[in-house]
């Protein structure tokens, strides 16, 4: 009976600690404006990326996008439910790992690996 009851504490243990469990991050938690983009399509050399701004409210886990109406990034602007689990954004199905150093966020696009063009990354500096 112990070892029944060991075992059923120790499943739990390991059922309630899932990898995919969201989180709360308040270092998201800023308006953070494009400063650039790196992928394979072309800007021109005096693309202007300022207009696109992404503001994180992580409480009630939305993410509100401003872009120019020429140029939409991540998603047409408006305000979208997001997950984050600590390493990994989903907004509107898009899958992004990212990364917060000091003044910056960088989003780079999980991309499909079949297909060889669809690689892309967003680096923000905060507001």
């Amino acid at each position: 009976m112990k070892k029944a009851i060991f075992f059923l504490a120790t499943l739990l243990v390991f059922v309630g600690c899932s990898s995919d469990d969201e989180i709360e991050n308040p270092e998201l938690n800023q308006t953070w404006v494009l400063n650039n983009v790196i992928c394979f399509c072309f800007f021109g050399d005096d693309f202007d990326f300022n207009a696109h701004k992404i503001t994180f409210n992580s409480a009630e886990k939305t993410v509100t996008i401003e872009n120019s109406v020429d140029s939409p990034f991540i998603a047409p602007a408006g305000t979208y439910t997001y997950s984050d689990n600590g390493e990994v954004i989903e907004i509107e199905g898009k899958q992004y790992t990212y990364d917060i150093k000091e003044n910056s966020l960088n989003l780079h696009f999980v991309d499909e690996p079949l297909i060889a063009d669809d690689e892309i990354t967003y680096y923000y500096l905060k507001n």
